[in-house]
């Protein structure tokens, strides 16, 4: 980078930037914006000093610049914006199902609150994004087996706090009860 390179940079920095910058003015109103939109038109300037074409041209130039670069902020804003509302409707609609219906979904809303973040984010990935054990192992940056156990113990602690019972109780009434399932490997009478 040489010096006199800078300094013919400098010349015309000093003698456009009022000029680009008024032409960005009338086109934007946020400070912010036009501040960064002038940055940018002169960013590329300096990038492509060797390419301009010299003399007052050099203006021309710019003010083409700072027009592309006018559109290209514009198209950014307009798909901000849209991202913006696509999400705003998701998250209206996501509330909208959110809302308990009835009475038990009130309280199993309760209950899931109740438990430590750990339990809640195992039980709403497998339920409400239906991951399987292995990805929610790769998530929990553990094992599928450690996962499904993890997944396992939560479920009972959500079970316990529906019902009102401990953990244990849960577990040993469910093994007692004639809804229970056979243990892997036995017909029902063997079990």
């Amino acid at each position: 980078m040489t010096d006199d390179r800078k300094e013919r940079f400098g010349d015309l920095y000093e003698l456009a930037r009022p000029k680009i910058l008024a032409y960005v003015l009338r086109r934007r109103s946020s400070p912010a914006d036009v501040a960064d939109i002038v940055a940018e038109v002169f960013t590329i300037a300096w990038r492509r000093f060797d390419d301009m074409p010299g003399g007052d041209a050099n203006l021309l130039w710019l003010y083409v610049t700072a027009r592309h670069v006018l559109a290209n902020h514009g198209r950014s804003l307009r798909r901000h914006s849209a991202a913006v509302d696509r999400v705003a409707e998701q998250l209206s609609r996501a509330a909208t199902y959110a809302e308990p219906a009835d009475e038990a979904a009130v309280v199993a809303q309760l209950c899931l609150a109740s438990l430590p973040e750990e339990d809640r984010e195992i039980l709403m990935l497998a339920g409400w994004e239906g991951l399987t054990s292995s990805e929610l192992g790769e998530i929990l940056r553990c094992t599928p087996t450690a996962a499904r156990i993890r997944l396992h113990r939560a479920r009972a602690r959500l079970r316990a706090e529906v019902t009102g019972n401990t953990p244990e109780k849960s577990a040993t009434a469910l093994r007692h009860s004639s809804t229970a399932p056979a243990p892997c490997g036995a017909t029902p009478r063997e079990a």
